[in-house]
Order: C-alpha cells, then structure tokens, then sequence
C-alpha cells in the first residue's frame, strides 16, 4: 500500500445553513430552531407544541397557523435538515478543500464530522430514524440525501483512484458510507451504551473498516477535529 502523506492542517468541517427568506428566517426559522432545540433535550414526542411555541417567542395558535400538527412539524425540520445537510456536504467534500490530500486523510476526518453531528443532533436524528420506518416521504428524502452524499465522496475517492484497492470505488463509497451510518443508527439512536467507546475511539476504529474495505493505507494517529456552525446571511 502507498506511504500516508505528511499530516495536514486539521481541517475544521462545519455545518452550513443556506440563507433564507427574512419573513421565513424570523418566523418559521424561531420554531424551527426553537423545536431543534426542545427535540435535543426532550427527543421529539416530549416536545410539546406550548413549549415550542414559547421558546420561539410565538403562541400556540401562530404554531398551528403554521403547521397542522407536530407531524407537519417533524416533515418541516426534516425538510429543513435535509437542505443543510446537501449544502454541508457540498462544502465538505469540495474537491478543492481536499487537493493533495489522500483517502487516508480525508476519511478520518470525515468520518470525525459524522460522528459530532450525530451526537449534537441525536435528538433530533433519532426522530427522523424512527418516523422513516413508517413514513415514505421521510424515508425518500433520506435516501435521496444518502444518495447525494454518497455521489459527492465517490467523486473524491475516483480522483485518488491509485491508492485503492476496491474494484469499484463508487460502490466502495456507498457501502463504506453505509457502515458507517449503520454503525452510529444503532450505538448512538438505537441502542446508545451498545459500544462502549468514546467518540474518537469510536471514529478511530469506524475510519479503519472504512479504508480496510477500500484497501487504503491506515491514516496516522489524528487530533479531534471540532465541529462549527456558520448560519449563511442573504
């Protein structure tokens, strides 16, 4: 297998909310936000619409001018999840962040990402987890959002073809990706406590299967990398 190149700069990865509308942001953006917050700490069926409505500096009848009922709510942050979640990875897997870097570095740190946004967001996460089951047009937006993220790591790991293995690393990047929402679905949603590793353990030995299975060097030992939000203004 090829030599990892030297350590790089840690690169901090952060989560990106696109601008929206000023009537939108000040209104439905305070729910939003306000529910995100509450589903955090409650998880979403202990929400309860006054309390949302209150920490969004709105009334219970403004919450129903905007929404039907909690599930209107639950697709509304889905939805709004799923677009950041697009543009996040747009910036994240932007070719020209990673020129020069190898598969063995940018997975680590990728895989880094993941795991910090499933433990901020695990609240809500676990909500859209379980209604997906039940729900065709959550399930579709997920997979449609899989699809994109998977599409935008295949095209980073077709450009280091040389360093891997796999014979096919488009569905190397898929499968891989796979693994490794599996694996956080089930330790950090479903059954929480399941491994008992703490997160950079957990990412050390997620980002090892990930580049065994594309038959990458192993990355060098790394530094936890920190997540930061960056709410876009128009």
């Amino acid at each position: 297998m090829k030599a990892i190149a030297s350590p790089r700069p840690a690169t901090f990865l952060r989560w990106i909310r696109p601008p929206q509308q000023a009537r939108t942001r000040e209104s439905l953006g305070r729910i939003l936000d306000a529910a995100e917050e509450l589903v955090a700490e409650k998880g979403f069926d202990d929400a309860a619409i006054v309390d949302i409505a209150r920490q969004a500096g709105s009334s219970v009848g403004g919450f129903y001018r905007r929404f039907r009922d909690k599930d209107g709510l639950l697709h509304a942050l889905h939805e709004r999840f799923c677009e950041e979640a697009r543009a996040t990875a747009d910036d994240a897997l932007d070719r020209q962040r990673w020129e020069g870097a190898a598969a063995a570095e940018i997975l680590p740190e990728f895989t880094a990402f993941l795991v910090q946004i499933y433990r901020e967001r695990h609240g809500l996460l676990r909500a859209f987890l379980l209604r997906g089951i039940s729900d065709p047009s959550v399930r579709e937006r997920t997979d449609a959002l899989f699809e994109h993220l998977a599409g935008r790591l295949a095209a980073l790991l077709r450009e280091r073809r040389q360093e891997i293995t796999h014979p096919d690393p488009e569905l190397a990047a898929a499968f891989g990706l796979h693994v490794v929402i599996g694996t956080l679905n089930q330790t950090v949603q479903v059954q929480p406590g399941t491994l008992a590793l703490s997160d950079d353990r957990l990412t050390t030995e997620l980002t090892r299967v990930f580049l065994a299975y594309l038959g990458a060097a192993d990355p060098q030992p790394r530094k936890s990398i920190r997540v930061t939000h960056r709410r876009n203004r128009p």
